[in-house]
């Protein structure tokens, strides 16, 4: 089996993108939070987009793709605990799923 490709510089920089977005979020009282929560859900999308566009015979496909439908569930739960004590984290995790997922 072949070495996977390095993913396009266009779609690292969504993933960089995004990662911004939520170190945003991360950094805004809980009050400001929801009015962020629509960008990153917008940015998550066009990754988990751009991501289908890409070859899915790679063998990181499927975990890549379950790796940003995961994402998008802990996003779920901010909203719903934009003040609670676990927001960090969930961001965290969303930022090393993400990372993960540019670098391949």
């Amino acid at each position: 089996m072949s070495e996977p490709r390095p993913h396009p510089p266009e779609f690292v920089q969504a993933c960089e993108g995004a990662i911004e977005r939520l170190l945003a979020l991360k950094a805004t009282g809980p009050m400001e939070r929801g009015a962020l929560l629509p960008a990153i859900h917008e940015a998550l999308a066009s990754i988990g987009e751009r991501l289908a566009e890409l070859d899915w015979e790679d063998e990181r496909f499927a975990r890549e793709q379950g790796t940003v439908q995961d994402a998008a569930s802990a996003l779920g739960a901010i909203a719903l605990d934009r003040g609670g004590p676990q927001v960090p984290r969930y961001v965290d995790r969303i930022i090393d799923d993400l990372r993960r997922i540019a670098t391949g």
